[in-house]
Parts: C-alpha cells; structure tokens; sequence
C-alpha cells in the first residue's frame, strides 16, 4: 500500500498470500508423512502392484545383468484378469497348469 498505482492489485496480493500459507501447511503434512514413513511404514514387497511384467520377478536390489537365470516367458505382459488363475495377475513367467504331453523348459543360466 506504499505506493499508490499499486492499490487497485492489493486483494490479489492477499489471496496469493493465503494460497502460499495452505501451500505450506499441505507440504508440511506431506513431508511429516514422508519422514515418517522411512521409519514406521511398511516394507513393500518385490511386486506390490501385483504387476504381470518380468521387472518385478527379480529382487531389490537386483543382481548383476537383472535375472540369475534366463526367465522363459509364457505369455504377455497384460494377463489380468485370467479364468486359469484365482488372482487378478499372471506373471509372466508362471508356467501354465501342466497338460497331458506338455513339456514346460527349465530356465536357462545367464552367460557372462
């Protein structure tokens, strides 16, 4: 309010005010949140998407070149919602139920 030209834009000022004060409070329960998380939250397990890709068959941290073992791939990443399985996810490289006749290859070692 020092100078007069600026006046008319003061109510501008004021709301812009408040929105920054709610900006930090919102922030301050984020990072409360956060901090405390590190400490008392709950682990995540290696897939807790419950994800179809291979990504999330591997462990964290995990090894050199990503998998120990040639993963054999049975079917695509999006099998949700399957009639052969009780869950809503098909990893990719769960065999499928065994038939008569059916061979299913053992994976294969990673070369170096």
């Amino acid at each position: 309010t020092q100078y007069e030209f600026l006046q008319p834009l003061q109510p501008i000022n004021e709301f812009i005010t408040v929105c920054v004060f709610l900006l930090v409070a919102v922030q301050a329960i984020y990072a409360v949140n956060f901090i405390v998380s590190i400490w008392k939250g709950k682990k995540a397990g290696n897939n807790p998407w419950k994800a179809n890709t291979l990504e999330w068959t591997v462990p964290s941290p995990p090894p050199h070149g990503n998998f120990e073992l040639v993963p054999i791939v049975y079917r695509g990443p999006y099998e949700y919602s399957a009639p052969d399985v009780e869950d809503d996810y098909w990893l990719q490289d769960t065999p499928p139920a065994s038939e008569a006749g059916v061979s299913v290859p053992e994976p294969q070692p990673v070369g170096d």
